[in-house]
């Protein structure tokens, strides 16, 4: 049993994610570049919150599981070809950094998108450099794909990426080997 878990997004997560994730690093490996505004991350959350609750979407807060407290938040978001196929995203804020708890994530949103969604391959976009979010895909099986260049501009610069990728077989192989 991991230290965090995932829940559907409340619209009071918002007065504690807010300051999480504005004016912060977090922001910088992200393609989001952040809020505007409290109003406009609560408005935001509000919907998600109604989405997840109709089942249009896969979002979730990260909270500590001892004390409840929201510490970040997570989704996938399901490609629209047909392909069976999902994309992670996710974010911790700066003080829960470092301590295992997106590796956690990872874990748990990966069981969710397989066993639950019946997906083929997850997949996640990582900016080139961000070795600790990279880490956390590896150790729940993901592969390096392919490094795309420049695949977006954040703040005025090209971004490179990193494309990780796992497939439902390889997941259950692990999953029967672990």
């Amino acid at each position: 049993m991991g230290d965090v878990e995932l829940r559907p997004p409340l619209p009071q997560d918002a007065e504690v994610l807010f300051p999480l994730v504005d004016g912060t690093s977090v922001c910088d490996t992200l393609a989001w570049d952040g809020p505007e505004s409290a109003e406009e991350y609560s408005q935001g959350l509000a919907l998600r919150s109604l989405q997840v609750l109709a089942g249009d979407k896969h979002f979730f807060t990260i909270v500590l599981r001892q004390s409840s407290q929201p510490i970040g938040s997570c989704d996938l978001r399901l490609e629209h070809d047909g392909a069976a196929q999902a994309n992670v995203g996710l974010w911790i804020g700066e003080p829960f950094q470092g301590k295992g708890y997106g590796t956690q994530v990872v874990g748990s949103l990966t069981a969710y998108g397989f066993e639950k969604l019946g997906l083929q391959k997850i997949v996640a976009d990582i900016f080139v450099g961000n070795w600790a979010s990279r880490r956390a895909f590896e150790k729940n099986g993901f592969q390096l794909e392919e490094i795309q260049p420049a695949v977006l501009v954040k703040r005025g610069l090209p971004v490179d990426e990193w494309l990780v990728g796992l497939t439902r077989d390889a997941y259950l192989r692990g999953k029967a080997e672990g």
